[in-house]
């Protein structure tokens, strides 16, 4: 990818900028910072920018850190909301530190990461909506836990606000800084988007298949948490297995007897090679968006990292 060092430097601004003087937020900062991470958020804004013939490198690279604290901040708090134990193959900052210590941590990030952002109109209001956009998802999801009858319409729209306004966010930023036209700032918009959706769909196929080495996570937490992924959908409307799985899906606490079951009745069912398909699809959209977007090295970085989404294990 041509944008390595540009990577680097963000990770760089995420140390300055949570840099704290008093100790064990420090160490926590850097609990959360040294677990490792895609950085996505932050390569779709880079990208978006060079792709759209952007130059100011420092005041991008500061929003895009921005984008990565933001996200941190949301994934230190849904896993205080999900009573997640493990995230990134380590204990949940919670788990580690305590959930008093792991809200203020959350807020912490986010309000360094909304110190990063350019004064800027456009921009800020793009952050606003895609934060506001993450909460309502949640109040959303949070209604269908546990519920077998949800649709594929209601998942999307959960994952749409989720994940993939946040990603889309990024772009959309990166190409406002270039200085990009309305259609090509919208087609990187939209990209982005579908994008974060086809991630989102290979996640929760991850959390069927994956294997704790390469997740980092034990298999079957969102179902046991009550989430409505997409696998878990299709699964429940499986003919042969589907009243089983949607028998352990409503149980509040399931046992991790429960648990392997579900598992090994969702995985006899076509639901994951449906929710792979989906994912794929997904993705060609998201690449038909570039069409308005010049032909350039950073456009084909784009490409593939929408096509490495859905073909990721981690």
């Amino acid at each position: 990818m041509p944008i390595s060092d540009e990577l680097a430097t963000v990770d760089e601004i995420i140390a300055d900028t949570i840099r704290s003087e008093r100790p064990e937020l420090q160490e926590m900062c850097d609990y959360v910072t040294s677990s490792g991470g895609k950085r996505i958020r932050p390569a779709l804004c880079i990208l978006a920018h060079h792709a759209c013939d952007g130059t100011d490198n420092e005041e991008m690279l500061r929003n895009a850190s921005a984008f990565e604290l933001i996200h941190d901040a949301t994934l230190i708090h849904d896993d205080i909301n999900d009573k997640s134990e493990i995230r990134r193959g380590r204990k949940t900052v919670h788990e580690n530190f305590t959930v008093t210590k792991a809200v203020i941590l959350g807020d912490f990030f986010f309000v360094m990461g909304l110190k990063l952002i350019s004064m800027d109109k456009n921009i800020a209001e793009t952050i606003a909506v895609a934060s506001k956009a993450i909460a309502e998802s949640e109040f959303v999801q949070k209604e269908f836990e546990h519920k077998p009858i949800v649709t594929e319409s209601d998942y999307l729209n959960i994952i749409r606000g989720k994940t993939a306004m946040l990603m889309s966010a990024a772009a959309r930023v990166g190409a406002y800084m270039a200085n990009a036209d309305h259609k090509t700032t919208e087609a990187i918009s939209a990209f982005a988007l579908d994008v974060g959706m086809a991630f989102q769909m290979i996640d929760d196929v991850l959390d069927v298949t994956g294997d704790y080495r390469s997740t980092g996570k034990k298999a079957g937490m969102d179902i046991s948490e009550g989430k409505p992924t997409l696998p878990v959908i299709y699964a429940m409307s499986d003919g042969d297995n589907g009243k089983k799985i949607r028998e352990i899906f409503e149980k509040k606490e399931p046992t991790d007897k429960d648990m392997e079951i579900a598992l090994q009745l969702i995985r006899k069912t076509d639901a994951i090679d449906k929710c792979k398909e989906k994912a794929k699809e997904k993705v060609e959209t998201a690449i038909s968006h570039l069409s308005a977007v010049k032909d350039s090295s950073y456009k084909d970085s784009l490409i593939g990292l929408a096509r490495y989404i859905v073909s990721r294990d981690r």
